[in-house]
């Protein structure tokens, strides 16, 4: 048994050694123009709607922020106030959909795939956000590029799967 344990897991381990890894720094990096990515994206949302979030109290929170403080306060799935403004971050977005809230108000913002700038503005009626308005425009076409060490790792990817 100990054998064919040994046999399987160095075979195991053969097989993928050629698979193609990308870099530590390469991640880095497209970690680091995505943050950028996403930031030019709200940008271009929190323009469009007129939006002065900093200066009226607003903070920023991202999906892992909310279920943070959803975890501090312990955990509950079925808390009011979490579940109504998590279902907000169920959307396919372009950069991170971000929530700016402040007592009793907030503004969730996405960018859709075609472009489209969305704001729901919403208020804290009893133990749960409603949403109190909803609104579409169009933005502007931010470019997201890959990096070179990106395209030679997808390169090398597919290589490797078309063996």
């Amino acid at each position: 048994m100990f054998g064919f344990v040994l046999i399987f897991s160095v075979s195991s381990i053969l097989v993928h050694a050629d698979f193609p890894r990308i870099s530590a720094e390469c991640r880095e990096k497209s970690n680091l123009r995505d943050e950028q990515y996403s930031k030019l994206v709200m940008k271009d949302i929190i323009t469009s709607f007129n939006l002065d979030l900093e200066d009226n109290g607003f903070i920023e929170v991202t999906d892992r922020d909310l279920d943070a403080a959803n975890l501090i306060y312990g955990g509950n799935v079925n808390d009011g106030h979490y579940q109504s403004l998590n279902q907000h971050f169920n959307v396919a977005s372009r950069g991170l959909p971000k929530l700016y809230v402040r007592p009793m108000e907030s503004y969730f913002l996405y960018k859709t795939f075609d472009h489209t700038n969305v704001m729901i503005h919403l208020k804290l009626k009893g133990s749960q956000w409603e949403v109190i308005e909803q609104k579409k425009k169009k933005g502007n076409d931010i470019k997201y590029t890959l990096l070179k060490c990106e395209k030679e790792y997808l390169k090398k990817k597919k290589k490797y799967y078309l063996k």
